[in-house]
């Protein structure tokens, strides 16, 4: 039996690939009281930031902590201190790709900071003794799960064949320039 007499069989594949990408960027302002009245911000900065995250839905659920430190001075600028306080956040990452095929017992989450919280601006609000902090983070977030790929299989025969040969052989297309006549091909060309 030859090449062209047999016909391409497919099969489906089961296994692990990306089911799910997204990101997300985000701000957030945090208002910190501090134990005194404060002069000045000297600086502020955010440290120990933890975080995990789950699938809820169609989104990835990222929750996390970060501890904002404000230095600051106070008494007319003769001392100063640091105010520490710990915030806990919930951000909902939507999936820009997600496949619906996939074995939902299978999927695992993984989360990236692409940018760590970083305080952005630092100031004490009007008629307050309040200090506002802004805050930027990133997120980048996949999904990997079992799902099924569809793929064509050979004969053992074809394992020998080139590969561009597999393909001629599966389309039938050599009949259709059989016909095709060479000389007039030439002539239009020496024209």
């Amino acid at each position: 039996m030859s090449y062209r007499d047999r016909s391409v069989e497919y099969r489906q594949i089961i296994t692990k690939a990306v089911c799910g990408k997204g990101r997300k960027f985000s701000q957030a302002t945090h208002s910190i009281r501090p134990p005194e009245n404060i002069y000045n911000i000297l600086g502020a900065w955010i440290i120990n930031h933890k975080y995990d995250c789950s699938k809820v839905g169609e989104v990835v659920e990222v929750r996390g902590s970060y501890d904002i430190n404000i230095w600051y001075s106070t008494k007319g600028n003769t001392k100063t201190d640091v105010v520490k306080e710990t915030v806990h956040y919930v951000e909902q990452v939507p999936l820009s790709y997600y496949d619906r095929h996939s074995r939902e017992a299978t999927v695992q989450v993984s989360a990236a900071a692409t940018q760590a919280p970083n305080c952005v601006e630092a100031s004490i609000a009007a008629q307050s003794d309040l200090v506002m902090v802004r805050v930027e983070k990133e997120f980048v977030v996949e999904m990997v799960g079992e799902t099924k790929v569809c793929v064509p299989v050979y004969p053992l025969e074809y394992a020998e064949t080139d590969e561009k040969d597999i393909m001629s052989y599966s389309h039938d297309d050599n009949e259709e320039y059989e016909d095709l006549d060479p000389d007039l091909i030439i002539d239009d060309l020496d024209d």
